[in-house]
Parts: structure tokens; C-alpha cells; sequence
């Protein structure tokens, strides 16, 4: 794919990095509902995962109802269509990084699959970073949510986007 990305906006959300957020997400996921996650989601993640304000704003724990978290934190989501739109082709070269190295697979309908693989759970370079650590639990938080969660639509609904 060809990326429309700044050499800086590529550095920032380097493909590589992006992906293993994502296959994290998807291996939490996977843990609760082997079906695969709705590829219509995995482009509300990055966001979400990547967004300072609002990671940090997130649980520690998957206990709390993702849609009350939402609707309790919905000033961080002001305008998140445009966040979203934002993040798209970051998400998209994430995907297709895990997809050109067999590490997920895309389903009939459209699920995000997760591929068993080698990949640690937590590498150790994500020890060295505090960002980076609470990015990764991020993304695990987001997983196991979306596993427990309602569908698509509603999850885009109460976050204001229109599909």
C-alpha cells in the first residue's frame, strides 16, 4: 500500500510497532471469542490506544462496561470521527504488516483473525518505555472489552460515528 503518511507520521506510527499493538488486541480477544473480531472496530483502536488523553482515562481492568466507560469519559471522544478518519491508514498498514507475516488472517466476512505465533505477550522493550507500557496494556484492555462487548454498530453509535 502505498502510504499518503509524512516520513514523521510514519516514524511516529512505524507500522511494526502499530501491528504488534494490534495483534495484542487481537490475541486478548481471542482469549474470550475465537470468531475473530469485526474488522469495522479494529479502526476504532489505534485511537483510542495511541491518544494520551484518553488511554490514560482507560481502566485497569476489563470489569467496567466498555459503553459506560464511554458515555462516563464522553468528553475525550469529542469529534473522535475525525480522530478515527485520522488514524485509518496507520491502522490499515498495521494490518497489513500482521497479514504479509501470517500473523492474522482476514475472514470471509470480514474478522480479524488471530494466528498463533512465537510473539511474546509482553517484550521486554516494552519494559523500557512507560509509554509504550501503558500502550500495550492499552491495547490488551481494548481486546478483552471488545470480546464482552455489544456490536459494531452500537459500539460506533455511542462514540458518534456514522459507518
Amino acid at each position: 500500500m502505498e502510504t499518503q503518511l509524512t516520513h514523521e507520521e510514519f516514524n511516529l506510527h512505524n507500522p511494526a510497532y502499530c501491528g504488534f499493538l494490534l495483534y495484542s488486541l487481537l490475541r486478548e480477544h481471542w482469549e474470550i471469542d475465537q470468531n475473530g473480531l469485526n474488522s469495522a472496530l479494529v479502526y476504532l483502536c489505534l485511537p483510542i490506544v495511541l491518544t494520551k488523553s484518553i488511554s490514560t482515562r482507560l481502566p485497569s481492568t476489563s470489569k467496567s462496561s466498555m459503553i459506560a466507560w464511554f458515555v462516563e469519559n464522553d468528553g475525550c471522544f469529542y469529534d473522535f470521527s475525525k480522530r478515527a478518519s485520522s488514524y485509518f491508514e496507520i491502522t490499515q498498514l498495521a494490518i497489513d504488516f500482521l497479514v504479509e507475516r501470517q500473523l492474522i488472517t482476514v475472514s470471509d466476512d470480514g474478522y480479524l483473525l488471530f494466528v498463533k505465533s512465537k510473539l511474546p505477550k509482553s517484550p521486554l522493550l516494552f519494559t523500557k518505555s512507560l509509554s509504550m507500557k501503558k500502550q500495550l496494556g492499552a491495547a490488551k484492555l481494548m481486546g478483552k472489552w471488545l470480546a464482552l462487548s455489544p456490536n459494531a454498530s452500537t459500539i460506533y453509535s455511542v462514540l458518534g460515528i456514522k459507518p
